[in-house]
C-alpha cells in the first residue's frame, strides 16, 4: 500500500512539473532548484528528483554537471532535427497505417477530428493535436515505432502548445489532418505521406518565427525551412 502512495505522490509531482513546463511557467534556461520545487509541490526531495529524471528522458529538462536541471532550450537548428526525425518515423508508420486501415477504425479517427472542432480556441491544446496523430497511427499496430515518435512529440510539446491556440491554426490542421486520413483510408500511401510533408513543413514555417521572436535559438541557425527535407516528388515516389 505504501509502494502504491509513493508511485502515485511521484507521478503526481511529474505531472505538476511537466504541466508548469508546457504552461511556460518555468522558462527556457530557467534553474529548478530541487529544494524549492519540493516546497512548491509539499513534497521531499525524492519525487521532485524522480520527476526531473524523467523530464529530462522526454527532452523538457537539461541535467547540467555543477548546475543541476534546467527547462530545456531548443535551438531551430534542433528544431529542424527533431522535425526531420519524427517525418522519417512518421512516414514509415502510416505504410502500416494504410495496410491496416478500414472503415470502422477510419470513421472512428473522422469522428475524434469532428469533436476538435467543437473546442473553442482558447481550450485547445497539443493534446487535442496529438490525440488525432496517436488514434491514426495506432491503427499500424507498431506500439514501439508510436512510441519513438510520441518522445519526438514531448520534446517540442511546449512550443506546439503555444502555436496551436494561434488563429486559424486549428482549422487549417483540421483539413490537413482530414486529408492525410482520406488518403490512408482509399490505401494510398504516396499521397499520405506528400500530405504530411506539406503539413509538417508548414506547421515547421510557424515554429521557427516563434523561435525567433522568442530568441529561442542558435547563433547560427539561419537555416531555410526548405532545408528541412528535399520536397517529395509524386510522380517519383510512385
Amino acid at each position: 500500500m505504501l509502494k502504491d502512495g509513493k508511485r502515485t505522490m511521484n507521478k503526481q509531482v511529474y505531472l505538476s512539473l511537466r504541466s508548469d513546463i508546457l504552461s511556460g511557467r518555468y522558462h527556457d534556461g530557467q534553474q529548478l532548484l530541487q529544494a524549492e520545487l519540493a516546497e512548491e509541490y509539499h513534497v521531499s526531495r525524492i519525487p521532485v528528483r524522480e520527476a526531473l529524471m524523467q523530464l529530462s528522458s522526454e527532452g523538457l529538462v537539461q541535467i547540467i554537471p555543477y548546475k543541476g536541471a534546467v527547462v530545456a532550450s531548443l535551438s531551430i537548428e534542433e528544431l529542424h532535427e527533431i522535425f526531420e526525425i519524427r517525418y522519417a518515423l512518421e512516414s514509415l508508420i502510416l505504410r502500416y497505417v494504410v495496410q491496416n486501415i478500414t472503415e470502422e477504425s477510419a470513421a472512428r479517427v473522422h469522428n475524434l477530428l469532428l469533436e476538435s472542432t467543437q473546442t473553442p480556441p482558447e481550450r485547445r491544446s497539443r493534446k487535442t493535436n496529438w490525440e488525432f496523430h496517436r488514434a491514426l497511427y495506432e491503427i499500424a499496430e507498431k506500439p514501439r515505432l508510436l512510441e519513438l515518435i510520441e518522445s519526438q512529440y514531448n520534446k517540442i510539446d511546449r512550443y506546439v502548445q503555444m502555436d496551436i491556440t494561434l488563429p486559424n491554426v486549428q482549422e487549417n490542421a483540421f483539413k490537413s489532418h482530414d486529408a492525410i486520413l482520406q488518403a490512408c483510408r482509399v490505401g494510398d500511401a504516396v499521397e499520405a505521406t506528400v500530405l504530411l510533408h506539406e503539413h509538417m513543413v508548414t506547421a515547421l514555417r510557424r515554429l521557427d518565427r516563434f523561435l525567433q521572436q522568442e530568441e529561442v535559438r542558435a547563433p547560427d541557425s539561419n537555416r531555410s525551412t526548405t532545408l528541412f527535407m528535399p520536397l517529395i516528388n509524386r510522380r517519383v515516389l510512385r
